[in-house]
């Protein structure tokens, strides 16, 4: 793809997002210029058995720093056949190749209960590498780990301290803990980070389900409607639930690798997320 044409897809991503803080103009050019050159288009749409117009979107995430938020508890392990985890492999190895594609610094990676950091992963290996390093024990207390591991050292320290270098794109899972207190870490995050030259949307948030389990499916519905940070964050069912509706809608069958760009884009492209609120 020409280095115009992805610095335009760059452009309008910056401009549907509020992202001028991070991105002036003439800031674009040389981002672009490293994508165009790098092949990662071709690359996304060969390896996803994707239409490159769909792979397309998938670029923007260059303009992000993606953080994915692991749920190590026990139940990974041992609901569902220890099926989660085999999901969870699939989801971390296809988000760091993609995103390792188009930022040498690709994602960060962080778990709800294990102290254990993955930095700048970037490959399927690494991925994979990472995970085996993991017990999966314990509870899920998704507000206190995300507040502790995520939002104060990698977004509002270096908003506070005027050093943050990119938006940040927080993936993670319904869990555990109080719903108040991830109501609540969303919303003084959002303020706060108000306060910063950033502004609110130097954060995205993607929260999606692994597993079958119903409370989780509630916890996304509650995120989903919330009346204070419900446009906030971007939320996607499992697969399974959003293959069975697209079969129902559409006849069409979604695959793993659609899915995952639903999951990605959701949080960071307005019409993924408004597509999926039609739906709802």
């Amino acid at each position: 793809m020409d280095p115009r044409q992805v610095e335009s897809i760059l452009q309008q991503c910056v401009q549907d997002q509020n992202l001028s803080a991070f991105y002036p103009p003439g800031s674009l050019g040389p981002i672009a210029q490293k994508v165009a050159q790098s092949g990662a288009l071709d690359t996304i749409a060969t390896n996803w058995s994707m239409p490159k117009e769909l792979a397309t979107d998938l670029l923007k995430l260059a303009l992000f720093d993606v953080v994915i938020l692991v749920d190590d508890s026990g139940s990974m392990a041992f609901e569902e056949g220890g099926e989660r985890i085999d999901d969870l492999k699939l989801i971390l190895s296809r988000v760091a190749f993609v995103t390792g594609l188009l930022d040498a610094d690709g994602i960060q990676v962080r778990f709800l209960n294990s102290n254990v950091e993955g930095n700048n992963i970037a490959t399927e290996q690494a991925a994979l590498a990472l995970l085996g390093n993991i017990k999966y024990s314990g509870l899920t207390p998704l507000g206190t780990s995300m507040d502790k591991k995520v939002i104060q050292p990698l977004l509002l320290g270096p908003a506070r301290a005027g050093r943050l270098q990119k938006p940040v794109l927080i993936i993670g899972t319904p869990a555990g803990e109080a719903r108040d207190h991830i109501f609540r870490v969303i919303s003084n995050t959002n303020s706060e980070l108000q306060r910063t030259r950033y502004g609110p949307d130097a954060v995205s948030y993607q929260f999606a389900q692994v597993g079958n389990d119903l409370k989780a499916q509630a916890f996304l519905g509650e995120l989903d409607s919330h009346p204070t940070i419900g446009g906030l964050v971007d939320v996607t069912s499992n697969y399974e639930s959003e293959q069975a509706e697209m079969m129902q809608k559409s006849g069409m069958d979604l695959t793993p690798e659609l899915w995952l760009v639903k999951l990605l884009m959701g949080g960071i492209d307005s019409s993924y997320d408004e597509q999926d609120e039609v739906r709802r």
